[in-house]
C-alpha cells in the first residue's frame, strides 16, 4: 500500500490499519455486522444445546464461533472480470485424504493436543477413508522407526471421520499416521503431517 501512488507513507497506512483494526474487532465482538469498502463482515455462533434452557457457551460441546463475509457487489464484480487461475490436474475420485487429525476429550470436543495416553480417542477428519477391515492390508496404521502397527478396534468408522482409541499395547513414543483403502482394485495410502505422540 506504501508503494501506491498517493502521498500517504508506511507509517499512515500502519496507523489507519491499526484502527481499523481496534473498531472491527470491537464491534464484531459485539455482534455487529461490519461493513468494510469491499463487503460486511460478522461473527457466527454454532452449535447446538440438550435442553432449551442451555444458553451458547464457548468452547463447550459443539459451540464454536466463526466468521462470515459477504463481498458487495462491486467487489464481487470487479473479482470475476479480474480473476486469475490455472487448472491443476484432478486426483482420483476414490482416492482417500486426511485433511486433520484430532484428540477428543471427554466432553467429545476435538483438541489439536496429540500428545495422548492409551486409551485416548483419536479422529481423523478426510474423504473417501472407508476400508475393509477384514483385509490385513487396509486400515489405520500408526509408524515410527521400531515400525508400522495396524490398528483393529475403532469406534466410528466413516467416509469422512474415523474414530480409534490408542490401543494400550502401544509402546511410547511418537507415530506417524496413515490410512490404506482399495476402493478399486488399487491400494491408496493416505498420509498426514500430523505426528501422535503417545505417553
Amino acid at each position: 500500500m506504501s508503494d501506491w501512488n498517493s502521498s500517504f507513507t508506511e507509517a499512515d497506512y500502519l496507523g489507519m490499519l491499526s484502527v481499523m483494526d481496534s473498531i472491527v474487532v470491537k464491534y464484531l465482538a459485539k455482534g455487529y455486522n461490519v461493513e468494510l469498502p469491499f463487503g460486511v463482515l460478522r461473527a457466527n455462533a454454532t452449535g447446538t444445546c440438550a435442553n432449551i434452557q442451555d444458553g451458547f457457551v464457548m468452547g463447550t460441546g459443539n459451540h464454536t464461533l466463526g466468521f462470515l463475509f459477504n463481498a458487495n457487489e462491486k467487489t464481487a464484480a470487479d473479482v470475476r472480470s479480474k480473476l486469475e487461475y490455472k487448472q491443476i490436474p484432478p486426483d482420483f475420485t476414490g482416492e482417500a485424504k486426511i485433511y486433520r487429525v484430532s484428540a477428543l476429550n471427554d466432553d467429545a470436543s476435538e483438541s489439536s493436543n496429540l500428545s495422548v495416553l492409551a486409551g485416548k480417542t483419536l479422529r481423523l477428519h478426510g474423504r473417501n477413508l472407508s476400508f475393509d477391515i477384514a483385509d490385513e492390508n487396509q486400515g489405520v496404521f500408526l509408524e515410527n522407526e521400531s515400525g508400522l502397527t495396524r490398528l483393529y478396534v475403532y469406534s466410528r468408522r466413516g467416509t469422512n471421520v474415523v474414530d480409534l482409541p490408542v490401543p494400550s499395547s502401544l509402546a511410547a513414543g511418537s507415530y506417524n499416521v496413515s490410512i490404506v483403502t482399495k476402493p478399486g482394485n488399487t491400494y491408496f495410502t493416505a498420509n498426514t503431517d500430523s505426528v501422535i505422540t503417545v505417553a
